[in-house]
């Protein structure tokens, strides 16, 4: 079955988003000591079998959690090798040369929890609740193998949800682009986002009841998705539902 969302919705999903891109520049003032700016550049949903198709081929770094609370599912960076070495350069004041050294190996995974745990704070305060995740899994890989690690426990009928970002970082010349798949557990995503409305007067978020929809999650029928599957209908499409 399709997964519905209302499109009526999707200005919330933006909030979400922003919310956590402006928790990412606050995490990195606070604990990495610079000034940064996070900018969306793009924000768009594709079905999860295209994620190989939209990180490209090739080597690239990425930074993957679960998720184990509302929204559960799994959380994906991907960077560049470039930008990899370009962050190991600024976290730790030396050029990378033929390989990572072993503070700049720790340098790029702190810099890692630093980007995942500040947007998946930021998307929790927005939703007035707490995440909790462990240390995010920092590898360079193939992008088909990254695909495939990070689809192992998603459900046939999730979204992904794609965002590419520009880091600034301020009083240097050092920017770096990092592209980011959340893919929520649907159910349990779509019972949020609907509880998710506008204050009339103030046009902030209203609270969700988290609680709800972990009730709600722990009795849903998962389907895991299958890469491998020849069947043309084995993902359903992620649709938007105008009413």
């Amino acid at each position: 079955m399709p997964l519905l969302v209302d499109i009526r919705k999707l200005s919330i999903i933006r909030d979400l988003v922003q919310d956590g891109a402006q928790q990412v520049a606050e995490s990195l003032g606070s604990l990495a000591g610079v000034e940064a700016s996070v900018e969306i550049k793009s924000l768009s949903f594709i079905q999860p079998s295209d994620i190989h198709t939209e990180m490209g081929s090739g080597e690239v770094y990425s930074a993957r959690i679960r998720l184990t609370e509302p929204p559960y599912g799994v959380f994906l960076m991907t960077f560049s090798i470039e930008t990899a070495a370009e962050i190991a350069r600024l976290m730790t004041g030396t050029s990378v040369e033929n390989e990572f050294t072993q503070m700049q190996e720790s340098a790029l995974q702190e810099m890692c929890n630093i980007l995942t745990s500040g947007f998946i704070d930021g998307i929790a305060n927005t939703l007035d609740t707490t995440i909790n995740m462990e240390t995010p899994t920092v590898e360079a890989s193939d992008t088909e193998a990254i695909a495939g690690a990070s689809l192992s426990h998603v459900r046939r009928d999730s979204l992904t949800i794609v965002l590419d970002s520009l880091v600034d970082i301020s009083e240097s010349d050092v920017d770096f682009s990092v592209r980011i798949f959340l893919i929520p557990d649907p159910g349990s995503f779509v019972h949020l986002i609907d509880q998710l409305d506008r204050d009339v007067e103030t046009g902030e978020l209203t609270s969700a009841n988290t609680d709800a929809v972990e009730e709600l999650d722990m009795d849903a029928d998962v389907q895991l998705f299958d890469r491998d599957s020849s069947d043309t209908d084995s993902v359903d499409s992620a649709e938007t539902s105008e009413e």
